[in-house]
């Protein structure tokens, strides 16, 4: 009776086996489509950090703490400021991965015009109320006063490339929804090769510290928004795609696109508070542990978007699922995408490991900075595994759009995050404070895989 029982056991689990395969969730073909959308991905993902990093580079190694604290203060508060807009390039990767599976051309340049104008007119809006915008957030990150000088002259550089780089999120993300990555790699590597050139020039040639580092970048944000629109002009020409259209300014469009980006703008506001939080914890806990945190803060950059690569791909082949009403695609491309979001994590863990001590010698000679970065490098060292889990069901969650699951999960994530911060940082110290930080990424993971099952039920309906 046991060995039968044990037996049906057996044929049940090989024709489920059976059944998983038959379907094709996991095959050759997909993994090289995935593999050809997100490696340009990767590579460009990996440039962006590269802006802070080698802005941080340039600083750490002139000696001057108060500069490593300012450029850290002031990039982060650029994070919040630009970083809130994000769904210029997350909403329009959903929705034009969309119309591209439904092969739906006119809407498709009606998204790429709505984010391309949105965008230039935000981002005039933030140059117009950039002292108010200064005079709000400034307190929030509790800078000494060397510090926050270097921060505010930063600011007041950089403060001109919101236009450019608010566009540049509807570039990206249409690139994204369409699948033109390696576009998306040559847009980053010119902006970021670019803006390597500018520092050197003006921070070793003219000796112009963070005021050098704030005019390479401005620069070079605008360059590669100008090449942007320049390579959509050509894209729209060879498909006779029209860029304006009469239902560019559609009120009912416009209240959809509201209402999905709404719901990102909060998500957003809650993940780039919470860095903001952090680098105000940092800032009380001294000087010294700023600047380390800030040091830090570029491993967990890097391996956001290193990882990241897979989840924008996710976006964009899930959005082509929904468009094209195919559940059983959207079955093949979570899975597989997935596979490669998680070894990413590990591949990333593996690296810090092993080359994290002389990446943060890289960023600065300053013995101090330098001690008490190694001191908490193992935290950086255990969130890329960790976080890739929220970043790859973020991404299969924009590119179905189903925004107010985000939004209700950050939100949460968020007060996590302050509580926790409240109850470990006087045990801890910096230790409490990445603990916390630890914390708010799987409470992210933990709010969206709940939601997931209801998603999957609803795309299934396509099959």
């Amino acid at each position: 009776m046991i060995c039968f029982y044990q037996t049906k056991v057996i044929e049940n689990k090989d024709l489920l086996l059976t059944e998983f395969y038959k379907n094709n969730y996991i095959h050759n073909k997909m993994h090289r489509k995935i593999l050809f959308i997100a490696v340009p991905l990767i590579l460009s993902n990996l440039t962006v950090p590269l802006l802070t990093f080698v802005d941080t580079a340039m600083i750490g190694h002139l000696g001057n703490v108060s500069y490593l604290g300012g450029i850290t203060a002031g990039a982060t508060l650029f994070t919040l400021i630009y970083g809130n807009f994000i769904f210029l390039r997350m909403g329009t990767t959903g929705l034009s991965a969309q119309a591209f599976g439904a092969r739906e051309n006119n809407e498709l340049s009606n998204v790429f015009s709505r984010s391309i104008f949105l965008g230039l007119l935000i981002g005039l809006l933030i140059i117009v109320f950039r002292d108010a915008i200064f005079t709000l957030f400034m307190p929030v990150l509790s800078l000494s006063g060397n510090v926050g000088e270097s921060s505010a002259n930063y600011m007041s550089i950089r403060i001109f490339s919101a236009p450019a780089v608010l566009m540049n999120f509807g570039i990206i993300g249409c690139l994204i929804g369409i699948q033109k990555t390696k576009v998306v790699l040559i847009i980053t590597f010119l902006v970021n090769g670019l803006n390597v050139i500018l520092d050197y020039v003006f921070v070793v040639f003219y000796k112009m510290d963070v005021s050098g580092v704030a005019l390479g970048t401005l620069i070079s944000e605008w360059v590669a928004c100008i090449f942007g629109l320049i390579v959509f002009a050509m894209i729209f020409k060879r498909f006779n795609m029209r860029l304006f259209d009469i239902k560019l300014f559609s009120k009912e469009e416009f209240l959809k696109l509201f209402n999905l980006n709404f719901d990102i703008f909060i998500r957003t506001f809650c993940l780039v508070a919470t860095h903001i939080w952090l680098i105000n914890r940092s800032s009380n806990l001294g000087d010294l542990v700023l600047a380390a945190n800030g040091i830090l803060l570029n491993f967990v950059y890097i391996s956001a978007f290193f990882v990241d690569g897979f989840a924008f791909t996710t976006e964009s082949l899930v959005g082509e699922a929904k468009g094209a009403k195919d559940g059983t695609m959207f079955k093949r491309y979570v899975i597989n995408s997935t596979i490669w979001c998680v070894v990413s994590g590990m591949f990333c863990v593996i690296f810090f490991g092993v080359f994290g001590a002389k990446l943060i010698a890289l960023l600065t000679d300053i013995v101090a900075v330098k001690e008490v970065s190694n001191e908490y490098l193992l935290w950086v060292i255990l969130l890329p595994v960790i976080s890739a889990f929220s970043y790859q069901l973020d991404g299969i969650f924009t590119g179905v759009t189903r925004t107010r699951d985000m939004r209700n999960g950050a939100i949460i994530s968020f007060f996590v995050f302050i509580i926790s911060t409240i109850i470990f940082i006087p045990i801890f110290a910096n230790h409490g404070l990445w603990l916390a930080y630890i914390l708010f990424i799987l409470v992210r993971a933990i709010t969206l895989a709940l939601r997931f099952p209801a998603l999957q039920r609803e795309i299934i309906l396509f099959k």
